[in-house]
């Protein structure tokens, strides 16, 4: 479920691997917690230029197990392509992390599993796109920070990383302004990248409280001074969590449904970002795969009625 450096997190699309655990009810959900959820999704792939994200944290948990079930279900290009960074440094400076040698260690070794140390970020076929819920840009810009400096201590480029490097920040929508809050003025490590390498995704309250602070997680909570600790590699059987990874699964299967991709690939097309050749072929393959699906169905709905005849043919 969990291999390598790192912390342990159940993988909700291995649902025949969880056996008992689960047997019971999911963590609990506001009612259209699913409608957010999608738009959302919809809006940071749309962000995202095709690059690959990296969900920072575990306040994205369920926009990352939604998009797994969605875009791999239908063998997109996409399939695969997200992946979760389990790391918990709200509050931290670079340099306070960076106080422990051996934590840091940990660290790198987490990064290296998930190609995202300096040298594979620098020579990434396509831009790696860090996404997290934003209240103040800090966690954001400590991830970057610690990447930049050990491309420097390794001998890369910090230059090449940063222009490899792209962010998406998903922040509250206030209906009380015409624009969203616009947080990448507010981050002075945002003067070292483009202005187009900072991006931002407005979500209703409800979404954003939940997800950042009223969800229970999958993963156990991550900050570095559990960095290393053999505590976070053991699966997690609490309560919350196990409460949390139904919830998971069922977000991962309802990604995974056929008319919910149907609607993902409406709320994708919706987007200004479909103007862009990849994102049209995103929309295309997601609505190429449900067609198959429903084509599937048709025809295991076709034996079934065979098989209710005795073996004859139906008039229908």
């Amino acid at each position: 479920m969990n291999a390598g450096e790192g912390p342990f997190r159940w993988d909700p699309s291995c649902r025949a691997q969880l056996g008992t655990l689960l047997r019971g009810e999911p963590a609990e959900q506001y009612p259209g917690f699913l409608g957010d959820l999608r738009e959302c999704c919809a809006r940071v792939v749309a962000h995202a230029g095709d690059g690959r994200p990296v969900f920072v944290g575990r306040s994205p948990e369920s926009i990352h197990d939604y998009l797994a079930g969605a875009l791999a279900h239908t063998h997109t290009s996409w399939r695969g392509r997200g992946v979760l960074l389990n790391l918990s440094v709200y509050g931290w400076t670079p340099d306070e992390v960076e106080k422990v040698p051996r934590d840091l260690g940990a660290l790198r070794a987490q990064l290296r599993r998930l190609r995202l140390d300096p040298e594979a970020v620098a020579s990434a076929p396509r831009p790696v796109v860090l996404v997290d819920l934003v209240a103040s840009g800090g966690t954001l810009g400590t991830v970057q920070a610690l990447l930049v400096r050990w491309a420097v201590e390794a001998g890369v480029d910090p230059a090449a990383v940063r222009r490899r490097l792209r962010f998406v920040g998903i922040v509250v929508r206030d209906r009380t302004r015409p624009r969203p809050w616009l947080w990448t003025r507010d981050v002075a490590w945002g003067a070292d990248y483009r202005a187009a390498a900072l991006r931002t995704v407005a979500v209703p309250w409800r979404l954003w409280d939940y997800l950042g602070n009223r969800q229970s997680k999958v993963a156990r909570w991550h900050p570095p001074f559990l960095w290393g600790s053999e505590e976070v590699r053991k699966p997690p059987r609490e309560r919350e969590h196990v409460e949390a990874l139904r919830l998971a699964v069922r977000v991962h299967e309802q990604g995974r449904d056929a008319a919910e991709r149907e609607r993902l690939a409406a709320a994708l097309a919706a987007q200004p970002e479909m103007r862009e050749r990849w994102l049209r072929g995103l929309v295309a393959e997601l609505r190429a795969g449900c067609a198959a699906g429903r084509r599937e169905e048709r025809r295991g709905a076709g034996g079934r009625r065979w098989a209710r005849r005795g073996g004859r043919p139906s008039r229908r």
